[in-house]
C-alpha cells in the first residue's frame, strides 16, 4: 500500500463516508452531551487518541494492529460512556488510549 493510499484511508477514518460516521462525526456526537467546562479537555483527548487510532487503522491490512471491529467496539464504548457524564467519559477515553498504546507497543 502506498503512502497516498494510507492518507486516503486516514481521511476516510476522520471524515467518514456516505455509510459510516468518521471519527470527527463521532467526536461531535459525543461532545453534544458534554458540559461546556469539560468540552475542550475531552475534545483534545479524543483528537489525540483518534489520531493514533486512525494512523494505525489506515495501514495495509497485513500489517495494521487496529481493525474495523476494534473501531466499532471503541466507538460504542465511548458513546455509552458519554451518557454517564464527563468523568466516566474521560475514564473510557483513557481506557481506549491505553488499549491503543498496548497494541502499538
Amino acid at each position: 500500500m502506498s503512502i497516498k493510499d494510507e492518507q486516503e484511508w486516514y481521511k476516510k477514518f476522520q471524515e467518514g463516508t456516505f455509510l459510516v460516521k468518521g471519527w470527527k462525526g463521532r467526536v461531535k456526537e459525543i461532545l453534544e452531551a458534554v458540559p461546556d467546562p469539560d468540552k475542550a479537555a475531552i475534545q483534545e483527548s479524543l483528537a489525540r487518541v483518534g489520531e493514533k487510532i486512525g494512523r494505525e487503522w489506515s495501514k495495509d491490512n497485513q500489517i495494521r494492529r487496529i481493525d474495523t471491529t476494534m473501531l466499532k467496539r471503541w466507538g460504542e464504548a465511548l458513546v455509552n460512556a458519554k451518557r454517564m457524564g464527563p468523568d466516566r467519559l474521560t475514564q473510557e477515553i483513557e481506557k481506549v488510549d491505553a488499549q491503543v498504546d498496548d497494541l502499538l507497543a
